[in-house]
C-alpha cells in the first residue's frame, strides 16, 4: 500500500506542477488576442481554457492594460518561458519513467517509484518558485487601481472554485 500512496502523490504533484506551471503563460496572449475570438492561433494549447490561462493568473487579462504593461509582460513572459518549459519537460520525463517501469519487479519499481517521487516533490518546488516570482513581477506592473480590480477578479474567482468544489462534492456524495 505504501508504494502506491508514493505513486498517487509522485502522480498529484506532477499534475499540480504541470498545471501551476501553466498558470501565467496564456495571460498575456490572451491579453493580446481579442476577447472575442475563441479560437487559439495555431499550434496553442490551452486545454479548452480558451487561452485565459488556469486558476487566478487569469484574471490579467481582464485588467484594462496599457500597450506598455501589454508589452512588458509579454517580455518578462518570453524571457521565463525557456525555464518554465525545462521544468515541464523534467516533469514529463520523470513521469514517464515511472510509467515505463511495471510493478513485476517490486524493489526496482519501489525504488523508481521514490526516484520519482522526490524528483517529483523537488520540481513542484522549483515550478511554484518559478511561477510565484513570475506572478510577483506581473503584478509589479499593475497600477494600485488594477491591482484592487485584481484582488477583486481573484477572491471571486476564489468563491466560485469553492462552490464548484462544494457542487461536486455534494454530487458525489449523492451518487453513492
Amino acid at each position: 500500500m505504501k508504494s502506491k500512496a508514493k505513486v498517487f502523490a509522485g502522480v498529484m504533484l506532477a499534475a499540480a506542477g504541470f498545471a501551476a506551471g501553466t498558470l501565467p503563460y496564456a495571460v498575456v496572449d490572451a491579453q493580446t488576442t481579442p476577447q472575442a475570438s475563441t479560437t487559439p492561433p495555431p499550434g496553442a494549447q490551452h486545454w479548452g481554457h480558451r487561452g485565459h490561462g488556469f486558476g487566478p493568473a487569469h484574471m490579467f487579462f481582464k485588467l484594462d492594460l496599457t500597450a506598455e504593461q501589454k508589452a512588458s509582460m509579454k517580455s518578462i513572459l518570453t524571457e521565463s518561458a525557456p525555464a518554465m518549459k525545462a521544468l515541464h519537460e523534467q516533469m514529463r520525463a520523470n513521469m514517464e519513467k515511472l510509467r515505463q517501469t511495471t510493478p513485476d519487479d517490486a524493489s526496482a519499481y519501489e525504488a523508481a517509484v521514490t526516484e520519482v517521487s522526490q524528483s517529483a516533490g523537488t520540481l513542484h518546488t522549483q515550478m511554484v518558485a518559478a511561477d510565484a516570482n513570475l506572478y510577483a513581477k506581473l503584478y509589479a506592473l499593475l497600477t494600485p487601481a488594477q491591482k484592487t480590480q485584481l484582488a477583486a477578479l481573484q477572491a471571486k474567482w476564489q468563491a466560485d472554485a469553492a462552490e464548484r468544489m462544494q457542487e461536486r462534492m455534494q454530487r458525489g456524495s449523492q451518487s453513492q
